[in-house]
């Protein structure tokens, strides 16, 4: 993969880059994928609705933050969507039937919590990207030689 996806020089030198969140986004997804059989949420079927939202919303963030990991000044529209499907966690309490599963607080807070932090790692990573970008646009228009790559 060529530099130009990477932020490198002296001005990122002990910055923080859009790939820490993404990183962090990824691991959340991670975690999200295995927690409906690590905290046993109990549905009668493997395809309950909840179980089916979990490893589905799973599989899409894992996939975008990854891209956005491997490629951080890249398409930070997909921090803005992973950000989307966060507050969609948050919201499917009160969507999909929790009330089936045989721990159904677990379901409800794992989801909230996951939600929560997808939604602000999310949204971070994206305006992190915006506002790089504008640096740059910026040291270009002033005449300055870039030296964010």
């Amino acid at each position: 993969m060529s530099s130009r996806h990477f932020w490198t020089g002296p001005t990122t030198e002990g910055r923080t880059t859009p790939s820490l969140p993404s990183s962090l986004m990824f691991l959340c997804a991670v975690w999200l994928g295995f927690a409906p059989f690590a905290l046993h949420y109990g549905f009668p079927t493997l395809s309950a609705a909840v179980d089916t939202n979990d490893v589905t919303v799973a599989v899409v963030v894992g996939a975008l933050a990854f891209t956005r990991v491997v490629a951080p000044r890249d398409l930070p529209w997909f921090s803005v969507l992973s950000a989307v499907l966060g507050a969609w966690l948050v919201l499917a309490p009160l969507v999909l039937d929790y009330s089936a599963a045989r721990q159904p607080g677990y379901a409800v807070v794992n989801d909230v919590v996951v939600g929560l932090a997808l939604l602000v790692l999310g949204t971070v990573s994206a305006t992190m990207t915006y506002r790089q970008r504008a640096a740059e646009r910026a040291a270009g228009q002033a005449g300055e030689p870039s030296s964010v790559r």
